[in-house]
């Protein structure tokens, strides 16, 4: 690591007089690379690159590049744990992204770096443990990387879903919903298959060991965090390997082996401390103290436990909270002040815009006036025209009703099917299951028999009832599936199946039910079936949406 830096320093001496001929968007580049490079390896080098790219902000013209100089500032604030600066810096940057990206909405450059100002900022909240706010912003940044996948590079853009995707599992992660997180790290795996980055496959593996680790599975932990070492050693990430250290530590601790453990938990320490990770170090000296405690060793526990409280009290005390909380507050002010701003002009054009109205009705009433002096005469048969008119409403009116008492009916005809299809389901899987009970106590030749009926059970369970169910729909629904098809052809024959069950308000219990998927399969059919149909936001209900086609 020192070899690194000296490195680095000498190519600085060596570059830096020749530098002074080139313009400050090339000086500001060359800190802001070297700043990423060292930034897991040596944070305090990094806020000094990052400082002195600063140094020129004024000078820059690029507005993309002054917004990479404040994300530069928050990353390295955050690796030297002072999260209150860099929230600050964050917040800048997303405050001239946000600007900048209103005037040039179709920006992709810019819709880029409003991504990765989410991201970052989602992944400062995860560290302050203010989960919801992390998920809002990893949310919010998938959301923009969507609308620009069509126009965006392949490449840049997998490796920011990447990111949204790990950072959103590690929300579930510490919410404990292992499940989840784990359902969100293999779509980075597959992401990651694709941009072939080995940092992120790292970070990736390490955090499927911990899925595995808190699901008491510690021989598949184990294997995702000897994998994940192997990885950060190879790219030099000290950070990473004292967090993968740390999480092999606990995974001793779970099978008992405590002195293995601590084997785990110094190297770890003694890693984050060479590297001044803070929350690596927190959780090292904590994993010390207990284990220690456990072990009997009272007088090391104490120990550990004095560091761990001192440590603690620097990273988390009331001050950063209150600047963290004060530059929030600032933030949510400079926005409130610029949407009274906007609601000031839309009452000034809204004024002008009725004082236009009033005109025109006052030109509108006495053309009216004049014509009321024609019509006169017309009166009587305009009187009865409108009885005529007022007849043939009632008419339709009654003709409407009948019609909605029928589709009303027949829906629910529909709901009964897909009730009976469900019961019917139930009942064939009761039977399958008491049948497979039965089979184990049967001689040979009764066993093949109870078998087949088994496999014939099974096999027409769901085809027979379901087209009946699809003909019946069609009948009533005839519009439904040629809307469906001919605004979205992509849909298959099972997401056709799960708009017809929506289109009749069923749950998703009730879903799971009658097409014998669980109800996790179910609810991830849901969100692509969301992403297909166009539909952003949770504003939009589904059922809704497919109630109007």
């Amino acid at each position: 690591m020192n070899h690194t830096k000296y490195f680095l320093f000498f190519v600085f001496i060596l570059f830096g007089n020749r530098s002074f001929g080139q313009s400050n968007e090339a000086k500001v580049r060359f800190h802001l690379d070297v700043a990423e490079k060292l930034i897991l390896t040596d944070p305090d080098s990094s806020l000094q690159h990052a400082l002195k790219a600063n140094s020129y902000f004024p000078e820059v013209s690029r507005l993309d590049m002054k917004i990479e100089i404040l994300q530069m500032l928050g990353d390295s604030y955050k690796f030297t744990s002072e999260y209150p600066k860099a929230l600050k810096y964050y917040l800048k940057a997303k405050t001239m992204v946000d600007n900048a990206v209103e005037k040039e909405r179709y920006n992709v450059r810019l819709n880029m770096l409003k991504a990765d100002v989410r991201i970052k900022m989602g992944n400062l909240y995860l560290q302050l443990k203010n989960f919801r706010k992390s998920l809002g912003y990893q949310e919010q940044a998938l959301l923009i990387l969507e609308k620009i996948s069509e126009q965006a590079p392949e490449k840049e853009l997998n490796l920011r879903k990447l990111k949204v995707y790990n950072n959103m599992a590690a929300v579930f992660i510490a919410e404990k919903d292992y499940e989840t997180a784990l359902i969100y790290f293999r779509n980075a795996l597959e992401l990651n298959a694709k941009i072939k980055d080995l940092r992120y496959e790292g970070s990736v593996l390490n955090n499927i060991g911990i899925c595995h680790l808190e699901l008491k599975q510690m021989d598949l932990a184990s294997h995702y965090f000897q994998k994940s070492l192997k990885i950060r050693k190879q790219c030099g990430d000290a950070q990473g390997q004292a967090q993968v250290l740390n999480n092999l530590g606990k995974n001793e601790v779970f099978r008992a082996d405590f002195n293995n453990a601590l084997v785990y938990f110094h190297e770890a320490l003694s890693l984050s401390r060479e590297t001044g990770n803070k929350p690596s170090m927190l959780i090292s000296l904590e994993s010390l103290y207990m284990v220690n405690d456990t072990l009997g060793n009272y007088k090391e526990a104490l120990r550990y436990h004095k560091a761990y409280k001192s440590l603690n009290d620097q990273i988390f005390d009331l001050e950063s909270k209150t600047a963290i909380a004060a530059l929030e507050q600032t933030h949510q002010r400079e926005r409130d002040k610029k949407s009274y701003e906007l609601r000031l002009k839309q009452k000034e054009s809204d004024l002008l815009q009725n004082l236009v109205i009033v005109v025109v009705l006052l030109l509108v009433l006495a053309v009216a006036i004049l014509i009321i002096f024609v019509l006169r005469s017309r009166v009587k048969t305009a009187r009865l025209q409108q009885e005529k008119l007022t007849l043939e409403r009632e008419n339709l009116s009654f003709a409407h009703k009948t019609l909605e008492d029928d589709l009303e009916f027949k829906e629910r005809e529909l709901t009964a099917k897909a009730l009976y299809i469900l019961k019917n389901s139930e009942l064939i899987t009761k039977v399958t299951d008491n049948l497979q009970k039965l089979k184990r106590t049967l001689n040979k030749d009764n066993y093949q028999l109870v078998q087949e009926i088994i496999s014939d059970l099974q096999s027409g369970q769901k085809a027979t009832s379901w087209d009946e169910f699809e003909a019946h729909f069609t009948r009533v629904h005839s519009q439904f599936y040629n809307a469906l098809r001919e605004k979205f052809p992509t849909l298959t024959s099972n997401e056709m199946k799960l708009c017809a069950f929506l289109r009749l308000n069923m749950s998703t219990k009730d879903i799971s039910a009658v097409t014998n998927q669980s109800i996790n399969s179910i609810t991830v059919a849901r969100t692509r079936l969301r992403k297909k149909l166009g539909i952003d936001g949770e504003e939009v209900h589904l059922i809704n949406f497919l109630m109007t086609l």
